[in-house]
């Protein structure tokens, strides 16, 4: 605003300028490099009127909103509750943006506080115990739509040493604590470890946290039980980066007819990424590292560099002889 109070002070200037200076009008543009034509204009420009909109809410309206939102029986609702009885009583007529600017304008409105984290959530440790294979799993729950809206919900559940699909439950609409326990069930007795040396890693969803899971896992599998704090995703990037490849992945249909081609996308997704290089393996396969084989792989690795190095430098001793 400061800078238009000065440019129109300069045009102002300017003009006044060449109506004294008794030069012709175009004899002072030409010396000021200034066309006659902007001259003219500016010299025509008028200052807008501030015009009111149509649809701005009046005083009485402001004063109406008011008495309500001080008023013993609606002093508990919230702005879209005023703007719905305004309109039902026909009192007022508005929005419920209107509203909150005419309650906030007037300290009436209560400030928004944003949503913190429970002071009891800590950041779960679980980089330390990833050494190796089979010491801490994770899982997580995603969403895929059919042609007819129907949703299906993946769980995949990842091995986080290894980065191996275990197994994949696939539920339609929703799932629950009892099927989360039946899958638990086939994939650790599937892998035949000793869980007690396992630990499992999710978030805070209402089926992972309740009492149901949380007891089945810790008493018969004798596991123990990480979760991510709130709106932390960084806690568990493991499952969100598997996800988002269950998402996206260049061979992932385009769209879902049926349950069944879910079902197999999640299949064939799992094998593609178990048999796939991975980077956080030093590129070597999921399938592999699973079962022990990747130092062999990358310790192999290092060794073919040295035997080719070796051989590179006899080559290039002999081409200097």
């Amino acid at each position: 605003m400061k800078g238009k109070k000065i440019a129109k002070e300069a045009r102002e200037a300017l003009i006044k300028a060449i109506d004294e200076s008794g030069a012709s009008k175009k004899t002072c543009c030409e010396i000021l490099l200034l066309s006659d034509r902007r001259y003219y204009r500016w010299k025509k420009w008028r200052e807008p009127e501030k015009r009111t909109a149509w649809n701005k809410t009046r005083p009485e309206e402001i004063m109406a909103i008011l008495e309500v939102a001080k008023s013993e029986g609606q002093a508990d609702l919230r702005a879209a509750g005023l703007m719905v009885y305004g309109h039902e009583t026909g009192k007022y007529y508005c929005s419920p943006s209107t509203v909150q600017k005419a309650l906030k304008s007037n300290e009436l409105a209560a400030p928004y506080e944003p949503p913190r984290r429970k002071r009891n959530c800590k950041k779960p440790e679980v980089r330390d115990l990833i050494t190796a294979p089979n010491q801490i799993y994770c899982y997580d729950g995603k969403d895929f739509f059919l042609t007819n809206g129907l949703k299906v919900t993946v769980v995949p559940i990842l091995d986080i040493g290894s980065r191996k699909n275990l197994k994949n439950g696939v539920y339609v609409k929703s799932f629950d604590g009892k099927d989360l326990i039946e899958l638990w069930d086939i994939t650790l007795f599937e892998q035949g470890i000793d869980t007690s040396k396992l630990a499992i890693l999710s978030d805070r969803g209402s089926q992972m946290k309740c009492d149901l899971v949380k007891n089945h896992l810790t008493e018969k599998w004798s596991v123990t039980l990480l979760f991510a704090r709130p709106y932390t995703p960084d806690d568990n990037p493991w499952i969100e980066a598997y996800n988002k490849s269950l998402e996206y992945h260049p061979d992932r249909p385009e769209r879902f007819e049926t349950v069944q081609d879910v079902i197999d996308w999640a299949d064939l997704h799992g094998r593609l990424h178990n048999d796939y290089p991975h980077s956080a393996l030093g590129y070597v396969r999921p399938n592999d590292e699973h079962v022990g084989l990747g130092n062999a792989i990358r310790q192999q690795r290092k060794e073919n560099l040295k035997l080719a190095s070796c051989k590179k430098g006899e080559v290039g001793v002999l081409l200097r002889l």
